[in-house]
């Protein structure tokens, strides 16, 4: 009897050690913007499938160090010209030191106009590999004054 307790106990101790250090965890970094690659897919001009691409800096802070770099690809998925809307999904991979984390998105914007200050979307951070390997969680992405760099606060946890 005593035996089984000593182990039940044990048991539960352990699971719960494991869920705090698979707990929530955070983390901000900034990323310049740049002006994008366009990938016109036909027919001339915008419309559905036409590819956004960037790649730039990560960085600790607003206009800090470097600490590693992002790619990024939004696609027109949905256009509406006579009320200059689209989505597009979004897919980014931000490359870190210690691995790389996965990003997923549906983007909803003014079509035409360039993402104004204090634009936000979130979206589904899906995995990663090296210190990330099995990351889950959210991102909130948010364009900065001035249009020249993005806020990114990821809410995540591991090895779930």
């Amino acid at each position: 009897m005593n035996f089984t307790i000593t182990a039940l106990f044990t048991a539960l101790s352990l699971s719960l050690s494991a869920t705090v250090f698979a707990g929530d965890q955070k983390m901000v970094y900034y990323s310049d913007i740049v002006e994008p690659t366009m990938i016109d897919m036909m027919p001339k001009g915008p419309s559905v499938g036409d590819i956004y691409a960037r790649h730039g800096a990560v960085r600790s802070s607003e206009n800090g160090p470097i600490i590693g770099e992002y790619v990024s690809q939004a696609t027109i998925i949905v256009l509406d010209l006579d009320n200059k809307k689209s989505a597009r999904s979004y897919m980014s991979e931000t490359v870190l030191a210690e691995g790389t984390i996965y990003r997923l998105d549906m983007v909803h914007l003014d079509h035409g106009n360039p993402i104004k200050e204090g634009h936000k979307h979130a979206g589904a951070i899906v995995g990663g590999t090296g210190k990330y390997a099995g990351i889950r969680g959210t991102y909130e992405l948010e364009m900065l004054k001035g249009g020249k760099a993005v806020k990114v606060t990821s809410d995540y946890w591991l090895g779930q």
